[in-house]
């Protein structure tokens, strides 16, 4: 039996039984998508003619697909398009990402960032404070000598920075979150599980400046990617989940 199918409001087909419910597990045709063969009097929405085909949500990336397009994996099912990521997780004795939990929003990981950056920020005056006294006892009419003053200024920008690298990292290594995410409930992972490595950590730490260099876009991304990625999770290939 041939059948016809509105598209964008003109009219696709013929196609056969079959073709026609391939197109309604593809999601090409849905439930309000106008359909007519010979014989009736006026084109009917699909469902009118049809039972829904049944769906169910992949563990892995959450899309819903017909139950005959899924391969159950894992304990649960899972789609062609995942099917490779969790065996691999399976062979390394991980549990599939999805089994997680949710992916923490942008809001709630700007509270977490404002809360290290408070702590970073304090801990760095014990780097910069010792240079104002110095720079403050000097002699004033023979004036500050420039090189010795340029080289203290980058060497506490630089102590101020490994020390803020060293305190990220070692709680990620550690603990798998910082104090802020702590507090917050949130968790940083990695999106193939593992544990998180020390060079991993510093580099996601890094990672953070390119998304403050983008003019914060890179945070930004958070907001709107469907694994609240920002761009250094992006680099490293690192989630953030809620539940600590």
């Amino acid at each position: 039996m041939s059948w016809y199918y509105a598209v964008n409001g003109q009219q696709a087909g013929p196609v056969e039984d079959a073709e026609l419910q391939r197109l309604a597990m593809a999601g090409a045709v849905t439930a309000s998508t106008l359909v007519w063969r010979a014989g009736m009097e006026q084109w009917a929405p699909f469902s009118t003619l049809a039972p829904p085909v049944p769906t169910e949500p992949c563990q892995q990336c959450k899309q819903r697909f017909p139950q005959e397009h899924m391969i159950p994996l894992a304990g649960g099912l899972v789609c062609a398009g995942c099917k490779a990521m969790v065996l691999q997780r399976m062979r390394e004795g991980l549990a599939p990402l999805a089994a997680a939990k949710p992916y923490a929003g942008f809001w709630i990981r700007l509270v977490a960032r404002m809360i290290d950056n408070t702590i970073t920020s304090i801990a760095g005056y014990v780097f910069q404070i010792p240079m104002f006294v110095v720079v403050a006892r000097m002699d004033k009419q023979k004036g500050p000598d420039l090189p010795w003053l340029v080289g203290t200024m980058a060497l506490a920008v630089v102590l101020s920075l490994a020390a803020a690298a060293y305190y990220e990292a070692w709680f990620l290594v550690n603990k798998g979150a910082t104090p802020g995410k702590m507090i917050v409930g949130l968790k940083v992972i990695r999106a193939r599980g593992g544990p998180m490595t020390w060079s991993l950590a510093v580099g996601r730490y890094f990672a953070h400046m390119l998304s403050a260099f983008t003019l914060y876009i890179g945070y930004m991304m958070a907001g709107w990617d469907e694994e609240k990625r920002a761009l250094h999770d992006r680099v490293c290939d690192t989630r953030v989940v809620t539940g600590s």
